[in-house]
């Protein structure tokens, strides 16, 4: 190699350093995608809509990975690190849906387009499915239970998030069961 290109890689391998000295460190990721993962869309978009979105559904692809959490165990999640949940409102046997209108603004329900299917990473397959929600739109399943997740997890899994809020929400494990909290 010659002298210019060991000094051009000098120069750009310093740059980075000292980018990445100046910067805060972002918080550990709770499970890393497999290699061939595709790029999720931002937090607010995942699986779902935002709260100032309306119903539509995302071009991303939504995921759902078996993450060990620490104080809920081993959970669902969607490629974001947020929590997956479930209601006891709700049915599994057959997949109802109550959550509508103003509680699908703190409860977002984790959407799929038609003919899309979700990136799974340690979730069974034969355990994921879909229902149709009131407004067309087709929401996640798993074990039967519609999938949500909570307007203000931020992901990282430190915490219990909104596990047992109203008695009726639970974080839900790879499985559909509720976690546990230890």
């Amino acid at each position: 190699m010659s002298r210019s290109a060991l000094a051009l890689i000098g120069s750009v391998l310093a740059a980075g350093i000292a980018v990445a000295g100046c910067s805060a460190a972002p918080p550990p990721a709770p499970a890393a995608p497999p290699a061939a993962a595709p790029t999720a869309a931002a937090p607010e978009h995942q699986g779902g809509h935002g709260a100032h979105e309306g119903h539509g559904s995302s071009s991303a692809v939504p995921a759902l990975y078996a993450v060990q959490s620490g104080p809920l165990g081993v959970v669902a999640t969607d490629g974001g690190g947020h929590l997956m949940y479930r209601s006891d409102k709700d049915s599994a046997a057959p997949s109802a849906s109550t959550c509508t209108g103003p509680c699908t603004e703190t409860w977002i329900p984790v959407l799929v387009a038609p003919g899309q299917e979700p990136e799974l990473l340690g979730v069974d397959a034969a355990l994921v499915g879909r229902l149709a929600r009131p407004e067309g739109t087709s929401q996640l399943t798993l074990a039967g239970w519609p999938l949500y997740r909570h307007r203000d997890d931020v992901g990282g899994l430190q915490s219990t998030g909104h596990h047992g809020e109203d008695g009726t929400w639970f974080a839900v494990t790879p499985t559909g069961d509720k976690a546990t909290a230890s």
